[in-house]
């Protein structure tokens, strides 16, 4: 399935639109927010934090904001329970930072170069994380601290995500669930009508593979 398949990214903020599973069971899209990262730099980076301590495999910047705290939007799927499964009942499809009140205009695939590769986040453990570029050196010590970056992936497994402190109290990173496990997820880049980002998402593809929208639930 090409990029060009995958459903809008609006279709991922859309709070309480219900959507059909080939089980035949129905969602709810629930969309949350969790936390505010802190942008130091306003260099957002996104990636799997086990790599936290490999230079060699430091993740890109995927876009460049205003220095701020922004928040943090996760987008989750909520399935009723019905006993015919194991499987978790709310899982996420997306995260999004959330840079500015304004309405997006155009959304973008980040690309990685002229070739058009797309630029998106490998998880190797079921993991995806935002944080500010100035952070990575913070967060290798992280990843070397096998109880404590064990503790937070552990911790984003069960809650949907987890907020990494810096030194400050604030938020210098978050850890987010994938609701489809391993694999490859690409950026998403919403534009305002002034070219400014506005939000910046991972697509973790979930809802994709949904048979489709089939309404929205009742306030």
């Amino acid at each position: 399935m090409g990029f060009d398949d995958w459903l809008a990214a609006e279709a991922l903020l859309e709070q309480g639109a219900q959507h059909r599973w080939r089980e035949g069971d129905v969602s709810t899209l629930e969309v949350v927010e969790v936390c505010h990262l802190n942008l130091a730099t306003g260099r957002v980076v996104a990636g799997d934090p086990a790599y936290f301590g490999s230079f060699d495999e430091a993740w890109p910047v995927v876009a460049q904001v205003p220095p701020g705290t922004y928040p943090v939007l996760l987008s989750v799927v909520a399935l009723p329970s019905n006993g015919r499964t194991d499987l978790p009942r709310r899982l996420v499809t997306a995260a999004t930072v959330k840079i500015s009140d304004n309405p997006v205009a155009r959304w973008n695939w980040v690309d990685e170069g002229s070739d058009g590769k797309v630029l998106g986040v490998g998880v190797d453990a079921g993991t995806a994380c935002f944080y500010d570029a100035s952070k990575r050196e913070s967060l290798a010590l992280l990843s070397g601290d096998e109880d404590r970056g064990d503790a937070a992936i552990r911790e984003a497994s069960d809650a949907g995500f987890a907020a990494i402190a810096d030194a400050s109290g604030g938020t210098a990173a978050v850890f987010i669930s994938c609701g489809m496990g391993d694999g490859f997820y690409p950026i998403r880049i919403g534009r305002d009508a002034s070219d400014r980002v506005a939000m910046v998402m991972v697509d973790l593809e979930l809802l994709n593979h949904s048979t489709g929208r089939v309404g929205r639930a009742a306030n």
